[in-house]
């Protein structure tokens, strides 16, 4: 039989990167010993962004919960703003820029969860 494990997010170190970015991982092997997914939190500062990368093999899930900004695609703008949620299928190139004057923070769900979030 498993047990549910609790994260609390005031836990967890977040992990600052450049552009000017914080990260938090509450879900993954690494936390809770997760198999099929991770999920964790971004702030990103204002005029900043999450540089364009992508995800070969893992779907993608953000629920943004403050601030403004854009998910940029090859094809598209998305605008962001509360209570927007975007799923990204795996393959494609993506960023998302801070276009607003405040963080902006979202909930972010990989499956299955980048190698980084493994032991």
């Amino acid at each position: 039989m498993s047990s549910v494990k609790v994260v609390n997010i005031n836990n967890i170190p977040g992990v600052r990167r450049d552009p000017p970015r914080t990260s938090w991982v509450l879900v993954s092997e690494k936390t809770v010993g997760a198999k099929n997914l991770a999920v964790g939190v971004n702030e990103t500062e204002p005029g900043s962004m999450v540089p364009e990368h992508k995800h070969e093999l893992e779907e993608e899930v953000m629920f943004f919960i403050s601030g403004k900004g854009k998910f940029i695609t090859e094809d598209e703008e998305i605008p962001i703003e509360p209570g927007v949620c975007i799923y990204n299928p795996p393959g494609g190139l993506h960023k998302i820029v801070n276009t607003g004057n405040e963080i902006l923070k979202f909930v972010w769900i990989y499956s299955p969860q980048l190698k980084t979030h493994r032991k």
